[in-house]
């Protein structure tokens, strides 16, 4: 579309610089709202950092000997008391056995006291004492105990803390 008219080319480069000035406006519009809306940002910032100071300042001035409250007296607790009329009548003791072999339900002490020692150092690491939950069952892959049903691996402990396998 080619105008043979001189002053088209003028009215056209018009046009587009009323846009574009239409544009400049606009945009220096928004530079404006963006301004203002950034001094409001620094002035909630400052008066944020103000509180804060001053909060700061009032924890360094509280004393620091603050303990947590105590708790309540044991010896004022009685325990309660038992009734001391016939109605309450304790059970028969049973007589003491005199067979002189253990029956087989009657653990000697030894054992139970090694049973005892046995579960408590169950999980102990050897090479730094760690105990607990610290101390992992993993699956020893280089020892299959079975195949069937379906593979069944020994365990090995481990420590969590210094890495230490055995």
């Amino acid at each position: 579309m080619m105008y043979n008219n001189p002053e088209d080319p003028i009215s056209e480069y018009e046009n587009t610089i009323n846009k574009l000035t239409d544009q400049i406006t606009e945009l220096f519009s928004k530079i404006h709202f963006y301004q203002a809306l950034v001094a409001e940002k620094d002035h909630q910032i400052t008066q944020l950092t103000n509180e804060n100071h001053k909060l700061k300042a009032q924890i360094q001035n509280m004393p620091h000997d603050l303990k947590p409250p105590s708790p309540p007296n044991m010896q004022s607790y009685s325990p309660p008391s038992i009734p001391t009329d016939q109605s309450y009548i304790s059970p028969p003791q049973p007589a003491p056995r005199q067979s002189s072999s253990p029956s087989p339900l009657e653990k000697p002490i030894d054992t139970i006291s090694s049973n005892i020692d046995s579960r408590i150092n169950k999980r102990v690491c050897p090479n730094c004492g760690a105990m607990g939950f610290a101390i992992r069952e993993i699956d020893d892959k280089s020892n299959v105990i079975s195949y069937i049903p379906r593979r069944i691996y020994a365990k090995k402990k481990s420590c969590t803390k210094c890495r230490y396998e055995w």
